[in-house]
């Protein structure tokens, strides 16, 4: 358990962050060695793995997970999770496509309403979690049923679409030859990883997540650092939800659905704790490709698909038994 002079110490400045997070660098680098391997696995067994084509699709479509993941990181250092990503992004995408075809909004502001529907969504698991003190696996996916099923009742089970034609464009953006979504999540990754460990307030999650109850008594107002990473991770996901009503110009309640199993899974394969005070941004994003390479090569040898939900539940249970023992090994 870390002392009250270790927590302050941790929010005095860049130098002290940095030292009580490097063990993760390592973590990063065994990641990366573990996609590799299993790319070249897959490739062995089937030469159209390390395709262009391929390898633009496993980047393109982690790209997704890997961006809610970087809000979802932060909100588990801080000692809370989020299982109403998915609702969210198909939410998010519903209203501003509501909005756009049915009020007569512009895209912009289409696309401004759903923001801010998921940043509605993040303040009231933030509140329901934080003031009301109801267990953020049981609010969050409280919400995400509700916000769900608020969705198919708008639409209803419909998806809406012509939109206008500027969803298209912004489907069609190539910047850097990427898509847009990767370009955004690559964005979001330097600005993450920043926070995460040359600022206070990055060290002010990880010590609100190491021990809450120590960092409040060092000033750090907790109940604001868990509710401001309730709304990124839900403005985040709503995010990646809008881009994808611009890939399908359409805004389909099915978008994100069982979505959250992979956001979750690459951000625990990436390091972060269940219980808190542990993650990294680089490795959340490493860990969503993982994901990626392994629903891919799943596929490229011929695996039926519905194993492919059984092995990431298998994943995740395993990554999160290995860091249950390494809690209790370092404890």
């Amino acid at each position: 358990m870390e002392t009250h002079v270790e927590l302050a110490k941790a929010t005095r400045g860049p130098g002290r962050v940095r030292s009580r997070r490097n063990p993760l660098g390592l973590q990063d680098a065994g990641l990366l060695l573990v996609v590799a391997a299993l790319t070249l696995y897959f490739y062995a067994r089937n030469p159209a793995m390390l395709a262009p084509a391929t390898v633009r699709s496993v980047l393109a479509t982690a790209s997704y997970p890997a961006l809610v993941g970087l809000g979802l990181v932060m909100l588990m250092i801080s000692g809370e999770i989020d299982l109403s990503t998915g609702p969210v992004m198909g939410a998010c995408a519903v209203a501003a496509a509501w909005l756009m075809k049915y009020a007569g909004w512009p895209a912009w502001a289409g696309a401004a309403g759903g923001l801010a529907l998921a940043l509605g969504v993040g303040l009231a698991n933030g509140v329901l979690t934080v003031k009301v003190g109801a267990p953020s696996l049981v609010a969050t996916l409280a919400v995400g049923i509700t916000i769900r099923g608020a969705s198919y009742m708008l639409t209803p089970g419909v998806p809406i679409y012509p939109l206008a034609p500027e969803v298209a464009m912004v489907g069609g953006l190539r910047p850097f030859g990427l898509l847009l979504v990767s370009v955004l999540m690559l964005a979001v990754l330097a600005v993450v990883q920043t926070v995460l460990r040359q600022t206070r307030w990055g060290a002010a999650i990880y010590a609100t997540g190491g021990n809450r109850l120590a960092a409040e008594q060092c000033g750090i107002h907790t109940d604001r650092i868990k509710i401001a990473c309730f709304m990124l991770t839900s403005l985040l996901a709503g995010c990646s939800g809008l881009l994808v009503m611009c890939q399908l110009t359409a805004g389909d309640p099915i978008i994100g659905r069982t979505l959250e199993l992979s956001i979750i899974t690459g951000v625990v394969l990436g390091g972060a704790s269940f219980f808190g005070g542990r993650g990294s941004a680089l490795g959340t994003v490493l860990g969503a490709v993982l994901v990626q390479v392994i629903k891919t090569g799943l596929v490229m040898v011929h695996v039926n698909q519905n194993w492919h939900v059984v092995i990431l539940g298998v994943l995740l249970a395993t990554a999160a038994a290995v860091e249950t023992l390494g809690r209790r090994r370092r404890a």
